[in-house]
Parts: structure tokens; C-alpha cells; sequence
């Protein structure tokens, strides 16, 4: 039996080779690939992306929030890290014309803070936070977690010991379109989906929070999508 898995384990991990893929970056999981869009369904393009504000969608299912972010100068790295919950990965690059735009979901790895229609304590502080950091930053004004999202959204300091789960984003030269096409978090997803299950479905209604995004899906500035941002 120990022969056997031994024996699955190196087929498993020859196919992943074989197709030039490392054994660490099964995290990254393709989802539908779903075109991003103003309120009014018209497309939304790279260029209209601002550098002070992040874009909230949901991706790839109805109750996960995301952040869509304009680095402006600052350049994306690209390295592995690790989510407890899903396994290693690697970050995806910027994308659109500067290679500026990420996106990451948009729940803190701490205690699971997100953003509502009622409140965000998780931002986007485009200037800078008293929480540190320098500006840039994506922080959570809950408990003070700060992640760097030109890193990937790995951690820069506070209590969470994780990054936030990124995003993978497409973008078209030809139409400045832009669209999410994957992301990191099977299971993290589900861990939030437990933790906040009563408010999603007051939300969103029974089962909807778990259904997949397609065809398009709606970007909106974080200041329209919450009544109230703490500004720590």
C-alpha cells in the first residue's frame, strides 16, 4: 500500500513537470473567466483604474469580495508563498499597460474582516496608515494587519502570520479590458463561508453567496460599496 501511494504521489508529480508546472503551484486554481464592469455593465478599463482607491468585486463566487488596486510606479513581485489553508503558490504579475493592476480577495487572513455594505476595515491606504508600512499598503483596521499587495499581499506586520489570497487578472491590449480569470483559496473560502454564514445569506440570500460568478461582474470604488471606512 506505502508502494502505491509512493508510486501516485511521483505520477501526480511527474504530470505537473511534464506540463511545466511546479508541484507547489496546484494552489492557484482556474475559476470562470468573468470580464469586469461598471454599474451600468459598460466594460471596464485599465485606464480608468485611479491609484488612491480599490475597486471591490466579487470572484469567483458571490460572497467572496475582491480588490482591484493601481499600484501606479510600484512593480509587482513575484515570489512563493504559502496559505495555510490552500497550500503553496506564486503570485501572479501586474497586468495592463504599466503592469500596475492587482487584485487580490478581499478578507484579512487574521479573523476574517471584509468589507460590507455597512463598514470596511479592510483598505486599500493608497497614502499611507498609521498602522505603518509605508504608503501602498493594504491594511485592516480591525486588528492592524498590513500586507504589501506589490508583493504578492504578503504580510508586512500586525497579527496575521499570512498573505491575502491574490487574484489572477487578464488583461487585453486591444480593448483595455480587464478580466479575473483565477485565484488562491478553495478552502479559505469555505473557513469564511462557515464563519459568516448567517451574514452572508442576510446578504445575499440562501445559497447565492456560494454560486459562481459568470459572464461579468461589477467593480465599484470601496467608498460607494461601504457606508463607512475607517481611515486608521
Amino acid at each position: 500500500m506505502l508502494m502505491d501511494r509512493r508510486c501516485f504521489a511521483q505520477a501526480c508529480t511527474g504530470a505537473l513537470l511534464a506540463q511545466g508546472l511546479p508541484a507547489w503551484a496546484t494552489a492557484m486554481q482556474d475559476y470562470a473567466h468573468v470580464k469586469l464592469v461598471h454599474p451600468d455593465g459598460t466594460p471596464l478599463k485599465a485606464a480608468q483604474v485611479g491609484t488612491q482607491e480599490a475597486l471591490v468585486f466579487a470572484y469567483p463566487l458571490k460572497g467572496i469580495p475582491c480588490y482591484l488596486i493601481n499600484l501606479g510606479d510600484r512593480r509587482v513581485a513575484t515570489q512563493e508563498l504559502t496559505s495555510p489553508d490552500d497550500g503553496s503558490y506564486t503570485n501572479p504579475e501586474g497586468v495592463g499597460p504599466a503592469s500596475s493592476l492587482v487584485a487580490f480577495v478581499a478578507v484579512c487572513t487574521h479573523q476574517l474582516s471584509y468589507p460590507t455594505p455597512a463598514a470596511s476595515y479592510l483598505r486599500y491606504a493608497a497614502s499611507g496608515s498609521e498602522l505603518g508600512g509605508g504608503p501602498g499598503r493594504i491594511v485592516c483596521c480591525a486588528h492592524g494587519s498590513v500586507y504589501d499587495p506589490a508583493q504578492g499581499g504578503a504580510r508586512v506586520t500586525g497579527p496575521t502570520q499570512n498573505p491575502l489570497m491574490p487574484v489572477r487578472l487578464a488583461w487585453d491590449p486591444a480593448t483595455d479590458q480587464l478580466t479575473a480569470t483565477g485565484t488562491v483559496g478553495q478552502k479559505f473560502f469555505e473557513r469564511f463561508f462557515q464563519n459568516f454564514k448567517a451574514d452572508l445569506i442576510e446578504q445575499y440570500g440562501p445559497g447565492v453567496y456560494r454560486q459562481e460568478v459568470e459572464g461579468s461582474v461589477v467593480a465599484v470604488p470601496l467608498s460607494a460599496y461601504s457606508k463607512a471606512v475607517p481611515a486608521c
